[in-house]
């Protein structure tokens, strides 16, 4: 079998979207993970320095990408990705002052994810009309529900 130039780049591609998510699934949870640590140990009050520190890192990391990928960004996708940027630090930042005033990691965490999933899902079915079938309401309601039984327990 022969394949052609436009399988092949596909295949790339697909390779480096797989490395890429990887990548993300293994550092979602470091950064609320640290803001506990810092917490628990009397350091709060240097959660801004820890997080400026963290999103510096994931800027230079997404700039190498970008410099080694060799590709081109437009201005929208700069401001998507600032807007982005900006949610998830005013989260993080939200998470780190909510632990810090005493609210109990096994609460504060599942309420954010559990938040954030059911904005994506409400935003997906509001902004962009998305029909979400009985699979995936399943799944919301199971995500959700698993996040919940999570912080009870």
């Amino acid at each position: 079998m022969v394949e052609t130039r436009v399988e092949r780049q596909a295949g790339r591609n697909t390779d480096t979207w797989i490395r890429l998510m990887l990548v993300a699934f293994l550092a979602n949870g470091l950064g609320p993970f640290g803001l506990k640590v810092l917490t628990e140990h009397g350091l709060a009050a240097y959660r801004s320095q820890y997080l400026l520190c963290w999103y510096m890192g994931g800027f230079v990391f997404a700039l190498i990408a970008l410099v080694v990928s060799r590709s081109g960004v437009n201005s929208r996708e700069i401001l998507l990705g600032a807007a982005m940027g900006g949610c998830s630090l005013a989260g993080q930042s939200f998470t780190a002052l909510a632990l810090s005033k005493g609210l109990p990691g096994h609460i504060a965490f599942p309420l954010t994810t559990g938040g954030s999933l059911f904005l994506v899902a409400l935003a997906g079915i509001v902004l962009f009309k998305e029909r979400i079938g009985p699979y995936g309401l399943c799944g919301v309601v199971l995500g959700v529900t698993s996040l919940v039984m999570l912080s009870v327990a």
